[in-house]
C-alpha cells in the first residue's frame, strides 16, 4: 500500500504556515512598496495642503517612512514655511504621522507633527503683538484638525536658552527655559495655557487668550501674569511699567489689544 503524498506545506508547523509566512510575504510587500513608492510627490501634495490650510508656503526635504510608538508615519530633515511676506521659518526635522483624535469620528483628518529645531526668531510674533520678539529654538508638538470652518492646530512648545522682547522693554528678557500650549482655532483666536518662563532675571506663569476681532491687532487681549523678578531686574521691569512688589512679586493682568496693550 503505498502512503498518501502530503504536500511539503503540510507538514510545516501550523505557526509558520498560518503566521510565519503571511507575515514575511507582508513584510515583503511593505518593502517593495517602501522601494518604489514615489515619496517625493507625496511630499509635493502634502506641502501643497498644508500650505493652503496654513497660507504658507511650505517645502520639504527628502520624505522616508518612520515606526514610532504612537503609530507609523513620515519623517524629513529640512522644512522651510515661507508666511505670505514674511522670514522663512526653517525647521531642522519633523515627522508626521495621524493623529489619535476623537475628529476623525466626525469625517475631519487629523495630523501629528513633531518639529525639532525651530528657530524662533523667524516666527511671524510681532504681527500678533507688536513689539514683542523671541530667539532660540523650540521643539514642537502640534495637532491639526481640517474640515471644519476654520484649522484648528493644538501646539505644545518647549524652548530652551533664548529669549523674548515685549512692548516697552528696552532688551529682551533671557530665559533657560520656555515651555506652554497654545491652541488655534476655537472659541477664541489664540489660547494659551500652561505656560512657564524661567530665566536668570525673573520667572513668569501665564494663561490667557487672544479673542476674534476685525484683526490680530484689535483683537481683545486678556492674559493673566505671575511674575517672580530678580533683584537686579526690578529697575528695569519698573521702568516698563511693571510695578511689583518689594519682593520682586506680583500677579498681573495683560489687557487690552495687541496694538494697544494695557498693563494691570
Amino acid at each position: 500500500m503505498v502512503a498518501a503524498r502530503r504536500d511539503p506545506a503540510e507538514s510545516l508547523p501550523a505557526l509558520v504556515r498560518f503566521v510565519a509566512i503571511p507575515l514575511a510575504g507582508a513584510l515583503l510587500f511593505l518593502l517593495f512598496l517602501h522601494l518604489g513608492f514615489p515619496y517625493d510627490r507625496l511630499a509635493e501634495r502634502l506641502a501643497d495642503r498644508l500650505g493652503q490650510a496654513t497660507q504658507t508656503q511650505i517645502r520639504f526635504g527628502e520624505l522616508a517612512p518612520r515606526l514610532s510608538l504612537l503609530g507609523p508615519g513620515l519623517e524629513t530633515v529640512g522644512v522651510r514655511a515661507t508666511p505670505p511676506g514674511g522670514t522663512p521659518i526653517e525647521i531642522e526635522r519633523a515627522f508626521l504621522r495621524p493623529a489619535w483624535s476623537l475628529a476623525w469620528l466626525r469625517g475631519r483628518p487629523a495630523l501629528h507633527f513633531d518639529l525639532t529645531g525651530v528657530e524662533l526668531a523667524n516666527l511671524p510674533l510681532a504681527a500678533a503683538l507688536p513689539g514683542a520678539s523671541l530667539q532660540g529654538k523650540a521643539d514642537l508638538r502640534v495637532d491639526l484638525v481640517f474640515g471644519g470652518e476654520t484649522l484648528e492646530v493644538g501646539t505644545r512648545f518647549s524652548a530652551r536658552d533664548g529669549g523674548i522682547g515685549l512692548p516697552g522693554l528696552l532688551a529682551q528678557v533671557p530665559f533657560t527655559s520656555f515651555a506652554g500650549e497654545l491652541d488655534y482655532g476655537g472659541e477664541n483666536l489664540l489660547e494659551l495655557a500652561s505656560t512657564t518662563l524661567e530665566g536668570p532675571l525673573v520667572q513668569v506663569l501665564a494663561s490667557g487668550n487672544l479673542g476674534r476681532g476685525a484683526s490680530v491687532a484689535d483683537s481683545p487681549l486678556q492674559l493673566d501674569l505671575d511674575v517672580t523678578a530678580q533683584a537686579g531686574a526690578l529697575p528695569a521691569l519698573q521702568a516698563a511699567g511693571l510695578d511689583l512688589g518689594p519682593d520682586g512679586h506680583r500677579k498681573l493682568q495683560l489687557t487690552g489689544t495687541p496694538a494697544r496693550p494695557e498693563i494691570r
